[in-house]
């Protein structure tokens, strides 16, 4: 459907110019989001170059949106990663399929498989801890990804020997470093050109980490072990038919889990840390619980405490890693006064909900307090998504985020270097800091 439809009626109003529109987005997208929602309301029409998207800011639309079952809706505008990630990508796969891959991979991400891994979160906060200088500047959102990478490295391929990290690190790495996001676009673009140009370059590193990922997995399977890491969980799951996944299957999946959990986990960090030095209030108190928890807290200890929690919840509510979550409808939808046609990609505004004032008394303030205060419905709060794609990793990403501030707050204390104002960029998919927070760090008395 072309945007001279929206603006003939067939679709809510929203502001002009594909081009001018994704712009404004890239730089500024919470701002982006507040303008549109002044001017035309909780549910608008956004122009893209691949077509109208529509928006909605008010929960109970939200709720609609997650209420659709999964034939009602499609996946939109994947074409780009799935070279990547692969078809079996949980990411990217629909219907009974993606119903079945679901409920095969959720068990390792929670429970006591989950907590398994939390000396693995800790010990990985604190060898890249190791490289810092004290009183020398460094960016915590690189920092932060760091750690993300030292944990999926053991505890989702479950690898541990040097030389094998140093080069599965460089792979991945390389992986989405590749993930332009002009690939995502500019369709005209996914094609290898000669070799040359952003999706040949993909192609490439793809091969080179493709190779080192079956690797990994023939190797488990040559030595019949089995292990907590999930790969070898993977391996181990078998279908309710009592079939086992393939090692495509199992690959796709890897490396899914890698692109969904690596910039994400160290954006959030950062911005974590960044909104505590900013709030020293908010810092004091945390630090109070955590010396309660003793010198070296366990896993266990900072996953269970409260306060530490709601820093975490507040957090992803202020400035959430993905901005909204879109559906592909393949029948029509209703959302407040309009009925949305079949064929037109509907966005659930993680970002708007999460500023609504009458949510969220004094949306623009740190406040984790209100986490301990009420409860937010699913269609409330959902920095994750909701619905039938909600992301399976939610409770194991919240349990890393508390294991490492946690982990290095009881350790450190960090002062910003820098006197800016952080503001959210779009990186990618993802809404990450401008300046990536810059901190110096000293140890903590």
């Amino acid at each position: 459907m072309s945007f001279a439809a929206a603006i003939a009626g067939e679709l809510p109003p929203g502001p002009r110019g594909s081009v001018v529109q994704m712009l404004r987005y890239a730089r500024d997208p919470l701002g982006f989001y507040a303008d549109c929602a002044r001017r035309f309301g909780d549910v608008f029409t956004i122009p893209t170059v691949l077509g109208p998207i529509v928006v909605c800011g008010d929960p109970e639309d939200v709720r609609s949106i997650f209420a659709l079952p999964p034939e009602s809706f499609s996946r939109w505008s994947t074409e780009s990663v799935s070279p990547l990630l692969g078809e079996a990508s949980l990411l990217l796969s629909g219907g009974a399929r993606h119903a079945r891959d679901r409920r095969l991979l959720t068990p390792p991400f929670h429970g006591e498989r989950m907590r398994a891994h939390g000396e693995v979160m800790r010990a990985a906060a604190l060898r890249e801890a190791a490289s810092w200088v004290p009183g020398s500047a460094f960016s915590m959102q690189e920092a932060g990804s760091a750690i993300s990478i030292d944990v999926i490295l053991r505890a989702v391929f479950g690898i541990d020997e040097a030389a094998r990290l140093a080069e599965l690190r460089a792979a991945l790495l390389g992986a989405l470093a590749s993930m332009s996001p002009l690939l995502m676009l500019f369709p005209a673009l996914r094609r290898r050109f000669g070799g040359v140009g952003p999706y040949a370059r993909m192609l490439a590193v793809r091969d080179r980490l493709d190779a080192l990922t079956y690797a990994a997995i023939a190797r488990r399977r040559a030595s019949a072990a089995g292990g907590d890491d999930i790969l070898g969980l993977m391996m181990n799951a078998r279908y309710d038919d009592g079939s086992a996944m393939s090692d495509r299957e199992i690959r796709d999946q890897l490396l899914t889990l890698v692109f969904a959990g690596h910039e994400t986990s160290g954006i959030a960090l950062a911005w974590a840390v960044n909104w505590l030095e900013r709030t020293p209030s908010v810092r004091d108190r945390l630090l109070a619980e955590l010396s309660a928890l003793g010198k070296d807290p366990a896993p266990a200890a900072l996953a269970a405490a409260p306060y530490l929690e709601a820093v975490c919840h507040e957090t992803l509510r202020l400035y959430p890693v993905v901005g909204e979550v879109v559906r592909l409808l393949r029948a029509p939808l209703t959302l407040a006064a309009w009925t949305i046609p079949a064929g037109v990609p509907v966005s659930a505004g993680i970002a708007l909900v999460h500023a609504r004032a009458d949510l969220y008394p004094e949306p623009t303030a740190f406040r984790p307090e209100r986490f301990l205060e009420r409860n937010f419905a699913p269609h409330e709060y959902l920095p994750f998504g909701g619905g039938a794609r909600r992301c399976i990793g939610t409770a194991f990403a919240l349990y890393e985020m508390k294991v490492v501030l946690g982990t290095l707050l009881a350790r450190y204390r960090f002062t910003l270097a820098r006197n800016e104002w952080e503001r959210p960029v779009m990186r990618n998919l993802a809404m990450g800091p401008k300046g990536r927070v810059r901190l110096t760090v000293l140890p903590r008395r």
